[in-house]
């Protein structure tokens, strides 16, 4: 039979290397699909930007133009974007438009031709920019 602690075992200081390791282990437990979860998600009409904050506390900061479906909407219809999947997704009703938190992190903000598109278009403003500075 399993003994019992006392009330005075409960309530007595932890000794130094206990409380090193509990701290640690504290700091060490951040859950690994906090960085896949959002807590709230918004559109940043003044600089056209998809905020999502994700359980990590990290933040998100997406160009519209760079989200598939999502650069030439309406504005007020980007606005209404909705947390589904426990936060794990980012859902527009009237788009028909959804976006997976972990996708977005890794840079992915559409189909395999969007995203070749995206890319030739970020090499020419890059190139641009360069002639212009020359």
């Amino acid at each position: 039979m399993d003994r019992v602690m006392t009330d005075e075992e409960w309530e007595a200081p932890l000794d130094e290397e206990t409380e090193r390791q509990i701290t640690e282990a504290l700091a060490n437990a951040r859950d690994p699909y906090d960085y896949e979860v959002a807590v709230s998600a918004e559109y940043d009409r003044s600089r056209e930007l998809l905020l999502v904050k994700l359980k990590s506390g990290q933040w998100l900061a997406i160009p519209r133009e760079d989200l598939q479906d999502l650069a030439d909407a309406d504005p007020d219809k980007v606005s209404k974007v909705e947390l589904e999947m426990l936060g794990m997704a980012l859902h527009w009703e009237e788009l028909d438009v959804d976006f997976r938190v972990d996708g977005l992190r890794q840079g992915s903000y559409g189909n395999e031709r969007w995203m070749k598109q995206l890319e030739q278009r970020r090499r020419e403003n890059a190139a641009a920019a360069l002639s212009r500075t020359a």
